[in-house]
């Protein structure tokens, strides 16, 4: 089933530049994308899936696509460039995923009464949004009731609903690549507070959307696990998890790990980006000569060099007024976000 979802995957490669959650490689443009036409079903009964169903190529999607074979230098160079591409074609909604709102009945935070609920929802404020496969911009809608402002995402027989936004970045026909930035974050329409809603259908039929993501998050972890393999030639002793990530901390003697593990997950989109990736970087730690990344042989490298490079100032107080202090990032934001990745996490 995995084999036959990516062959029918890379016939749907189809791409444009843009800022994203993985930052390896630019295809190529397709030239001819014809997408039949399906009447919108407005209402209909929840069902449960089994999440591997999700991967079935639609009939009427036909894409033809122009692009070159490139050549390799050895097998080795051929494996990685398959790996990455097939990174390139799953991607998470979000840098960082807080549920705070599961798929089902739940009580109504405005009628306070039993209602269902028909996706769920991610604790995040103004945070990209990405396509979480290759797929085309169905609709785009902007408005103050229900969902707000929000955006479709045609993937083939499955569809995704991104609701609460306060900017669009897409229009209606826009082909995407997973990964993709469509839209911003926000809180608009009907709600409580800023979040994102995520709303997905099987050939129209609402589904939960849960089983999707956490095959996805664990997809792209094997994938991780698979390219560093490739890359230094034998199996990682260790899987970089927030486990082993606490434990490296330990072994070096780091303090604040709390904080330290949130600035991981969000300086590498939860081990996701081409630094953590390709150079082992967890921090985004550069060269203060050229501004280069450092790069490092493993994951645990980069924790004891966070250690030697940024919390060797630390002379104790409030750790993220330190943070702030030095400088460590040049987003406004920052400070906020790793807080709220740090209260959100459940620490081994």
């Amino acid at each position: 089933m995995r084999k036959y979802f990516f062959t029918l995957m890379l016939v749907f490669f189809v791409t444009k530049a843009a800022n994203a959650q993985f930052y390896t490689i630019t295809a190529q443009k397709a030239k001819q994308i014809e997408v039949d036409d399906k009447k919108e079903v407005n209402r209909v009964e929840p069902i449960k899936i089994d999440t591997l169903d999700f991967f079935y190529q639609p009939q009427g999607r036909r894409i033809s696509i122009e692009k070159s074979v490139p050549l390799f230098v050895n097998a080795t160079d051929s494996l990685l460039f398959g790996l990455l591409q097939e990174r390139m074609l799953v991607c998470l909604p979000l840098n960082f995923l807080n549920v705070t709102s599961h798929y089902g009945m739940r009580k109504d935070p405005f009628m306070k009464c039993s209602k269902f609920h028909d996706g769920i929802d991610f604790k995040c404020k103004n945070e990209y949004v990405y396509a979480m496969l290759p797929g085309v911009v169905k609709k785009v809608h902007y408005g103050n009731k229900g969902y707000g402002n929000y955006v479709e995402l045609d993937y083939g027989n499955i569809q995704s609903l991104y609701g609460h936004l306060s900017m669009i970045t897409v229009k209606e026909g826009d082909v995407v690549d997973a990964g993709t930035i469509v839209a911003i974050s926000g809180n608009t329409g009907k709600t409580t507070g800023p979040h994102l809603h995520l709303r997905m259908r099987k050939n129209g039929k609402s589904v939960d959307p849960k089983p999707f993501i956490n095959y996805m998050n664990r997809y792209i972890s094997s994938l991780q696990e698979k390219i560093n393999t490739v890359q230094t030639g034998e199996r990682p002793a260790k899987p970089l998890n927030i486990a082993n990530l606490v434990a490296a901390m330990d072994k070096y003697d780091l303090s604040n790990k709390t904080y330290v593990v949130a600035q991981a997950i969000l300086e590498t989109g939860y081990f996701t980006s081409r630094v953590c990736l390709e150079l082992n970087n967890l921090f985004g730690l550069r060269r203060p000569s050229n501004g280069e990344y450092y790069a490092f042989d493993n994951w645990e490298e980069s924790v004891k060099a966070y250690r030697d490079y940024v919390q060797y100032k630390y002379k104790g107080g409030d750790y993220l007024t330190f943070l702030n202090d030095i400088g460590y990032a040049e987003d406004k934001a920052y400070i906020y976000k790793v807080r709220s990745i740090a209260r959100s996490l459940q620490m081994p």
